[in-house]
C-alpha cells in the first residue's frame, strides 16, 4: 500500500512539474515567436550556410544581419546571438532556414519530442526494473527534467545529443563499442560534453569505442572545413574562446552548473582561476577513471557508464541549463540500480536519490537561474550524484561484497 502511494504521489508531482512548464512555455510563446529563443543561432547559421556564406559563419556581422532578418524586435540584443557550434551543425538547420522562423522552431521542438518518446523503446529492454513502467510514465518523468524543458524552450540541440547517448548506451550493452563510438561522435556540435565523456569510457578499458569515434570525428571535421574554409576553421577556437572571455550570448560561470561555476562563486574573477578550474577537472577525471578502472567480474556498466556522464557534466569548461539533458539517461539507469539494490541503508545511495531529488525539484532551479543568476550551485547536485555513484562502485566491489546481476 505504501508503495502505491508513494508512486502515485510521485506521478503527482511529476505531471505537476509538466502542467507548470506548460504554463510557463505557454505564457512566454510571444517572445519565442519574435526569436528570444536560443534557436536563433541555429535558425542563422542553417541561412548562412545555405546562401552560400559558409566562410561567414563565425563573423558577427553576417550573423547579425541575419538574425535581424526575423529577430528585429528582440529588445535586449545590440548584436548578434552568436553561433559557437562546429560548423557541420549548421548543414542540420539548413532545411529548416527555408521556413519562416515559428514555423521552423515549432518543427524542431516536434522532433525533439519524437526523439523524447523514443527513448524509452531504446532503453527498456536494458532496464529490467524500469520494464514494468508504462511508456507514458517514462515520458512524463522526461518533460519533467527541468534541462528537458529548458532545452525544447530554447530550442536547444540537447536533445539530440541525449539520444545519441542512449543509442551509444545500447551499443555498449550489445558490446558494440565502434558503433558506440560513431553515434558519439556525431555528438560533437556539444564537443565540451562528449570528448571527456569519451575519453572516460576509453579509461574505463572500452578501447574500442575509439575504433567508431576517429574516423567519425575525422569526417566531421573535414564536413566543417568544406563548410566554412581553412581560415575560419583555423580560427573557430580563438573564437569560441573570445566568446567565453566576453560572456557572450547570456554566458556567465555563475550560470553553469558546473566544476567552473562552483568555484567561480568560490574564487570570483582571479588570474589563477582557469588554471584552477582546469587541475580539478583532471583530478576530478583521474579519481573517476581509478574507480571505475577494472573489476570487470561485476556488473557495473550502468554505474560506470552514469559516473562517466556526470563526472563529463562537473568538467565541462562550457554547460548551460539545458546541457543538463544528457543527465536523464544516467537518471535512468541509476534508478533501475536502486530498485534493483532494493534498500537504502548505505551512504551511497541516499546520496544519489538526494542528489536526483534536487535535480528534479525545478521550483528551486527555476529561483537560482532566472531570480538569482546562480544557477551554479546546482552544479553541487552533479558533484554530490557522482560521489554518490563512486560510492556505490566502492561498495559493489568490496570483497565481501557479492556481485549481482548478469552482464
Amino acid at each position: 500500500m505504501k508503495t502505491i502511494k508513494l508512486r502515485s504521489a510521485i506521478i503527482v508531482y511529476l505531471a505537476g512539474l509538466v502542467m507548470i512548464y506548460g504554463a510557463v512555455f505557454w505564457n512566454l510563446r510571444h517572445m519565442v515567436r519574435k526569436g528570444y529563443s536560443d534557436f536563433t543561432i541555429y535558425y542563422s547559421a542553417g541561412g548562412i550556410v545555405r546562401h552560400g556564406l559558409g566562410h561567414q559563419l563565425y563573423d558577427d556581422q553576417t550573423q547579425y544581419r541575419f538574425q535581424q532578418q526575423f529577430a528585429q524586435q528582440v529588445s535586449i540584443r545590440q548584436g548578434p546571438l552568436p553561433f559557437n557550434h562546429p560548423a557541420f551543425e549548421a548543414l542540420i538547420f539548413v532545411p529548416f532556414s527555408w521556413l519562416p522562423y515559428p514555423v521552423a522552431f515549432a518543427v524542431w521542438d516536434l522532433i525533439n519530442l519524437a526523439l523524447l518518446a523514443a527513448l524509452p523503446f531504446l532503453l527498456r529492454p536494458h532496464l529490467p526494473e524500469l520494464q514494468s513502467y508504462s511508456w507514458p510514465l517514462w515520458m512524463l518523468a522526461t518533460l519533467a527534467f527541468s534541462p528537458i524543458f529548458f532545452a525544447l524552450l530554447q530550442g536547444q540541440d540537447a536533445i539530440l545529443l541525449l539520444l545519441l547517448y542512449a543509442l551509444a548506451f545500447v551499443c555498449m550493452k550489445k558490446q558494440h563499442d565502434a558503433w558506440a563510438g560513431c553515434w558519439l561522435a556525431l555528438g560533437l556540435f556539444k564537443f565540451h560534453l562528449v570528448v571527456p565523456f569519451v575519453l572516460l569510457l576509453v579509461l574505463q578499458g572500452r578501447k574500442k569505442l575509439l575504433y567508431g569515434f576517429v574516423p567519425v570525428a575525422s569526417a566531421l571535421v573535414a564536413v566543417s572545413l568544406a563548410v566554412v574554409g581553412k581560415e575560419a576553421m583555423f580560427s573557430y577556437p580563438k573564437y569560441v574562446l573570445h566568446l567565453e572571455n566576453l560572456k557572450a550570448g547570456g554566458i556567465a560561470p555563475s550560470a553553469m552548473p558546473n566544476l567552473r561555476g562552483i568555484l567561480d562563486m568560490v574564487l570570483g574573477s582571479t588570474p589563477f582561476f582557469t588554471p584552477v578550474v582546469v587541475t580539478l577537472s583532471i583530478g576530478v577525471i583521474s579519481f573517476a577513471a581509478w574507480r571505475s578502472y577494472g573489476n570487470d567480474r561485476f556488473n557495473l556498466f550502468n554505474l560506470k557508464f552514469s559516473l562517466a556522464a556526470f563526472v563529463t557534466a562537473l568538467v565541462s569548461f562550457h554547460a548551460m541549463d539545458y546541457d543538463l539533458s544528457m543527465l536523464m539517461l544516467p537518471t535512468f539507469l541509476l534508478t533501475d540500480e536502486l530498485l534493483a539494490q532494493g534498500n537504502f541503508s548505505e551512504w551511497p545511495a541516499w546520496l544519489i536519490a538526494c542528489s536526483g531529488m534536487v535535480l528534479f525539484f525545478s521550483p528551486l532551479q527555476l529561483l537560482l537561474l532566472m531570480r538569482y543568476g546562480y544557477l551554479a550551485l546546482m552544479g553541487l547536485a552533479v558533484l554530490l550524484c557522482m560521489c554518490g555513484i563512486a560510492g556505490q562502485i566502492s561498495l559493489r566491489t568490496r570483497p565481501s561484497q557479492s556481485p549481482y546481476g548478469t552482464t
